[in-house]
């Protein structure tokens, strides 16, 4: 069963896009798709071994309400932090909740796009 009242945090998940610049060339740019609710909680030790084996790295679990389209190829921008999608589980099969393991990644290099410019 969903706890919805933990499910009190807005995340944002994003995905490269290629498009075209104006020497016509391709590049790649991180673009919007989809702004949620969620709970967003660090692993517990043992979760993270069953879940990845033991990694330096600081792995959290984002828990929301299932949305079709959501992959691992994407990024989610939880306020200023941001985490790479290691895996998407649709809990029971039954599209009613995901939870998707995530690595935080450190650094400011990330830029998320809108349709009416950079956020």
């Amino acid at each position: 069963m969903m706890d919805i009242g933990r499910m009190k945090k807005r995340v944002t998940f994003c995905k490269y896009e290629e498009r075209e610049n104006a020497l016509s060339q391709t590049t790649q740019a991180l673009t919007e798709v989809k702004t949620v609710w969620a709970g967003v909680e660090p692993m517990r030790g043992r979760e993270y071994q069953e879940a990845q084996r033991v990694r330096p790295e600081l792995t959290y679990k984002i828990t929301t309400r299932y949305h079709k389209g959501i992959t691992q190829d994407m990024l989610v921008r939880f306020k200023d932090r941001w985490f790479h999608i290691v895996s998407v589980i649709n809990v029971r099969e039954r599209n009613e909740m995901l939870e998707i393991i995530c690595i935080e990644k450190t650094g400011n290099y990330f830029q998320c796009e809108r349709k009416g410019g950079i956020m």
